[in-house]
């Protein structure tokens, strides 16, 4: 650094107090736009990364170990990781999330969408809704993927084997999607969208809460459109590149997606032989009846205390709003009603 002006050093030091969880490239980037240093001759980012390590090294992060690549992905687009990003407090008092997915492979953030989810008493988690929505955006730009990976927050169930399928799932499996589930206690599985909350969450650190929803969002955009464009990662096989310049792949459509064409993409066939495969379990109450998801079913009182079995779903139907299926039983087959 004495090669270059003092101010240089000085402003330096400056942005990386004031952002300590920068790198050495987002204070380069910060530099680069200070008009203070207007016409002066800059580092390069590893110049400044051997200067902060001497000049505040109690600055410095201590590097995280690289995620490995998921073992069952080995192309781009072949599996997504979707994760939220919670209780991100705003400046306006309200509370929001960050619905993130990230593609493994090419370790590109796919998309970051930001959602208030303050209420009166206190905050909540992301809806269903909002979900599905938000991943029919990605859809439109990125396409439909084989895979996509989430942990076993509510909304996104857990596996069929397990528990009956959320909706959440129900609209993959149509969509020709398989859902994966982490480990129990294994927050590993999603190591790589994890650390894509750190890196996004850095690049926006200030020392105040940003200002509202809206700040967050075109935020989030820059933040996203810098890590995947910009900035050089070491993640993956990057090699120091940016992410969608080493996997411009990632950029073409492996199945395209439409949300306008979506009941023609939607194939009920294939939720149907997905759900042949799986047996599910209920004790009929004392009342005659059983609870699936948030659906109450009465079977009886004469079949109170007895299990009731799903052994095979018909589902008959001609829109994504509404479904029936039938639980089979060695006698008297009972006829229920789901609407999804």
């Amino acid at each position: 650094m004495s090669r270059f002006d003092p101010l240089v050093a000085k402003r330096a030091l400056y942005w990386k107090q004031q952002h300590p969880k920068r790198g050495p490239m987002r204070i380069l980037v910060d530099s680069e736009k200070d008009p203070v240093l207007d016409g002066l001759v800059l580092p390069k980012r590893t110049a400044l990364a051997d200067f902060f390590r001497e000049a505040c090294p109690e600055l410095l992060q201590r590097r995280q170990p690289r995620p490995a690549a998921p073992s069952t992905a080995r192309h781009v687009h072949e599996l997504w990781k979707v994760d939220a990003k919670e209780a991100v407090r705003l400046a306006d008092g309200t509370m929001a999330a960050v619905f993130e997915v990230r593609e493994p492979i090419a370790c590109v953030c796919l998309d970051a969408i930001a959602h208030t989810v303050q209420t009166t008493e206190a905050w909540r988690k992301l809806t269903l809704r909002g979900v599905q929505a938000d991943l029919r955006l990605v859809f439109t730009e990125f396409g439909l993927p084989v895979n996509i990976q989430t942990d076993r927050e509510k909304v996104y169930g857990r596996p069929p084997m397990e528990a009956f399928p959320t909706l959440f799932t129900l609209l993959l499996v149509g969509l020709g999607i398989d859902h994966h589930f982490t480990r129990p206690g294994r927050s590993t599985d999603q190591a790589h969208v994890e650390r894509e909350h750190r890196t996004l969450f850095d690049w926006l650190e200030q020392p105040q809460p940003l200002a509202n929803l809206q700040v967050l969002q075109t935020a989030l955009d820059e933040a996203r459109y810098m890590h995947n464009y910009v900035l050089p990662s070491d993640a993956g096989d990057c090699q120091g590149r940016p992410p969608i310049e080493m996997h411009p792949g990632v950029l073409h459509l492996l199945r395209p997606y439409h949300l306008g064409a979506e009941l023609a993409l939607f194939d009920l066939a294939r939720v149907d032989r997905s759900w042949a495969q799986f047996t599910w379990s209920y004790l009929v109450s004392k009342v005659g009846q059983f609870r699936i998801a948030k659906q109450t079913y009465s079977v009886g009182k004469v079949r109170a205390g007895q299990p009731v079995s799903m052994l095979a779903l018909t589902l008959m139907t001609d829109t994504l709003s509404s479904a029936r299926a039938r639980v089979a039983k060695p006698s008297n087959a009972v006829q229920l009603s789901f609407p999804w």
